[in-house]
């Protein structure tokens, strides 16, 4: 796989000469500028500026976060060059975009997703040569800081975070197959519910930049939802002022916390409580003549999908 290490090299000789013109150089560290910001030699390393800061908190924060960016962006362009080869474009929804312009919007989700990860958290300032100056403005008397820093960055080292990063990949991509291959093993609503919400936070984690997530979470809610869509009302037991209902799937029995919403012709006075599987639903059937249509409707709301089933009581 070829290497590209992403080296930041600033043009400071316009900045030196625009600070001496408006500021005033009141204090430095060492007294004189390292070789490394002298001579512009980078290899093997970032070189990362900071201008015009108020504190040295906040500029030791710049050029940490642009650190994370610029070694995000060094691993991004080996991610994206081997994402780009599996992009199917026949299914891809480029919304007005050129291939180039969605190509760049991936490259910079993956970015913000890569600088995310926990392996780039070990990036520390204390790894780093650093060199600042501190300057007062001569019109308005303020101090503010400009703050460089050398940090060692290794083809080596990009080679790890790569494969950090193709690791956590990996546990993503097994985690979305997972919620499809155990889909048959479940046996209650309620975790397939919470499945699909999960299933669609990652869809808005990763957007259509990442088609291949994408399109495998939208089949696995689909699949989830086609499963839902097929459950229905199994009464067991209907006697006087008395039902017992299960939800089955096929012939699978499902469980679920949720209790039905009832519609009653001339029932009244519901009590529902669950017993295991099942449902136990109690009522009074004083208002109830035997000449007449006794139905209850007894109805289901999981997510977009009703399940209802109208049953004739006995009496």
């Amino acid at each position: 796989m070829k290497k590209n290490i992403l080296i930041l090299l600033m043009s400071f000789l316009p900045l030196f000469g625009f600070a001496q013109k408006h500021y005033k150089l009141i204090e430095k560290t060492p007294k004189n500028k390292p070789a490394w910001l002298t001579n512009g030699n980078t290899f093997g390393a970032f070189i990362i500026q900071a201008s015009k800061v108020a504190t040295l908190e906040e500029a030791q924060n710049d050029v940490m976060m642009s650190l994370l960016n610029q070694v995000a962006s060094s691993i991004a362009v080996q991610v994206i060059g081997e994402m780009e080869k599996n992009i199917d474009w026949t299914v891809v929804n480029l919304n007005g975009k050129s291939k180039e312009q969605y190509i760049e919007e991936i490259r910079n989700n993956t970015t913000v997703r890569i600088a995310k990860m926990p392996a780039l958290q070990g990036f520390s300032i204390t790894k780093a040569d650093v060199y600042w100056e501190r300057y007062r403005n001569k019109k308005t008397k303020e101090y503010c800081y400009d703050y460089y820093i050398r940090y060692p960055f290794s083809s080596f080292e990009l080679d790890e975070l790569i494969s950090a990063y193709n690791a956590q990949d990996k546990l993503v991509n097994d985690e979305i197959d997972n919620y499809k291959n155990i889909l048959e093993d479940i046996e209650n609503v309620d975790v397939m519910l919470e499945n699909i919400n999960m299933m669609k936070t990652m869809m808005q984690e990763y957007g259509e930049e990442d088609i291949a997530k994408y399109n495998k979470l939208k089949n696995n809610i689909y699949l989830y939802e086609k499963t839902i869509g097929n459950i229905y009302i199994e009464v067991l037991e209907n006697t006087s002022g008395k039902l017992v209902i299960q939800l089955k799937c096929y012939d699978k029995v499902l469980k679920t916390k949720l209790l039905p919403q009832l519609k009653g012709e001339c029932a009244r006075d519901f009590v529902k409580k669950h017993n295991g599987n099942q449902i136990e639903i109690n009522f009074n059937t004083f208002d109830c003549f035997e000449q007449d249509d006794n139905y209850i409707e007894i109805k289901f709301t999981f997510g977009k999908k009703r399940i209802t089933e109208k049953v004739l009581i006995n009496l």
